[in-house]
């Protein structure tokens, strides 16, 4: 069969058209991510896409698991090796994916027909044609960008996941840190139990202390027995779920930890302007507010092209029973007469203002959440320094009196020690409250977004390039 001429190069017109290689481009907006990133928090990020540059990053962890962990050098694990970061920034891909598809245009279809006459000395009839959604390519300006926007909305959410899997490392390495420094306290409360129950037992054995007496004694023992196998598990369970955060296992998981907590710092940030910084640096804010924008356009083109259906432009050719063949364009327009797109912009009416409420409310959850944390943040100071300068030298002070009243035999042994156990106690609360600190701290940091006002943390200096990459940048 015989194509006309111009039918043949109509067909080769538009699969030339259409024929472009639109590629994905394989860092899908990581770069912008990073520079969201790296104006908030000082640490490296990586996208683990099976490159030479995992393996230096497999290195650079294993080089920071042998020194004892910092809350750094957590966050930096955790930031390149979290398999749920990772998968979060598959996003990125998805959504250029969807950029890239947007800009392209619908594939022409082509269609054939053969008919058969009723009489036996005429040929059959032939017809051939193609055609195009001419709609399609109209909107795809208005498309493209939609896509655009809604692509910069996912870059602000997973640089946004970045900044939360930060905090959230921070206060569970403080949580950590802190439970192993109480688990080792409670092991010298429980060691000083044990020695007096064991005392105890040897006064009721030469009968100097009642049954009672020696009941008291044990039920304290056991009962520091207990808080010790409770601080044990409080330690286990942030062991692991520090572990998790930073995607470790196998041998990884025997990381070490520092013995003590760090000490407050001497100058507290600027508690001042909070709020509107939190509104100027919050990721997710910035998420939502990408949201109504997205919202806004798509109701913006649903309007603009309520009245114009679909519109399919083609060519076609027949061959009638006389052998001769009839060429033509083709055209197919909707007629907008029963749907209107009415119901489409009620749906998007009703999402974007239900979109432009929930920005509303966020902001008065982030300015509400700031000004908690920083009422707790400087209540746990106070807290905290309470107990140095009061309430640990007045313990002190009592063990010291006791000794002196047991050496001058106008206090009992038992005395001395439950003085020293509630010292211990006291020096158990210090602790929980100087971790806590920490925690808030760190929790304050995501609140404003990533940084702490006039605070810069040690950035950590990880190279995650080969040397291959670096020459080709």
């Amino acid at each position: 069969m015989i194509f006309s001429t111009r039918f043949m190069s109509f067909v080769i017109f538009v699969a030339l058209l259409v024929a472009g290689c639109a590629q994905v481009p394989k860092e899908a907006g990581f770069n912008d991510v990073k520079d969201l990133v790296e104006q908030r928090v000082d640490y490296n990020i990586h996208w683990n896409q099976q490159t030479e540059a995992d393996l230096e990053v497999e290195k650079a962890i294993e080089e920071l698991l042998k020194e004892e962990l910092t809350p750094e050098a957590s966050v930096q694990i955790a930031l390149l090796n979290n398999p749920n970061l990772q998968a979060i920034y598959e996003e990125l891909g998805i959504t250029q994916a969807d950029v890239v598809e947007a800009g392209l245009l619908e594939n022409p279809v082509i269609f054939g027909q053969v008919r058969f006459p009723d009489k036996s000395s005429e040929d059959n009839n032939y017809e051939f044609g193609i055609t195009q959604n001419f709609l399609n390519i109209l909107m795809q300006p208005s498309r493209k960008k939609l896509s655009t926007i809604r692509f910069e909305q996912v870059k602000l959410h997973v640089a946004d996941e970045v900044v939360q899997l930060v905090a959230n490392v921070r206060m569970s390495y403080f949580q950590a840190l802190g439970a192993k420094q109480v688990r080792s306290l409670r092991k010298e409360i429980t060691l000083a139990a044990g020695n007096s129950s064991e005392l105890a037992q040897r006064l009721h054995s030469a009968g100097n202390i009642s049954d009672l007496e020696l009941a008291t004694e044990n039920a304290h023992f056991e009962q520091s027995r207990l808080e010790l196998a409770r601080s044990e598990t409080a330690l286990l369970d942030a062991r692991e779920r520090l572990t998790r955060l930073m995607g470790l296992w196998g041998e990884q998981t025997d990381w070490r930890l520092p013995e003590q907590l760090p000490d407050l710092p001497s100058d507290e940030f600027p508690l001042e302007q909070l709020e509107s910084m939190a509104i100027e640096n919050r990721l997710d804010l910035a998420a939502e507010r990408k949201a109504v924008e997205a919202l806004a356009q798509a109701l913006g083109i649903t309007i603009d092209w309520r009245w114009v259906g679909q519109i399919e432009v083609g060519v076609s050719t027949e061959r009638e029973t006389d052998r001769t063949w009839v060429t033509g364009p083709s055209l197919a327009i909707e007629l907008p007469i029963f749907n209107q797109r009415q119901a489409d912009i009620a749906r998007l009416e009703a999402q974007l203002r239900g979109s432009q409420k929930r920005l509303t409310a966020q902001a008065i959850e982030i300015r509400s959440e700031v000004r908690s944390l920083r009422n707790r943040l400087i209540m746990q100071r106070n807290m905290v320094d309470h107990y140095r300068r009061t309430v640990l030298p007045l313990r002190e002070q009592i063990v010291d009196l006791t000794l002196k009243n047991y050496n001058y035999m106008l206090t009992g042994a038992f005395d001395l020690l439950m003085a020293k156990q509630q010292e211990f106690e006291a020096y158990q609360k210090y602790l929980e409250a100087i971790r806590d600190y920490w925690i808030i701290r760190a929790d304050m940091q995501r609140s404003l977004g990533g940084r702490l006002p006039g605070h810069m943390h040690s950035r950590q200096t990880i190279q995650t390039e080969t040397a291959a990459e670096s020459k080709k940048n």
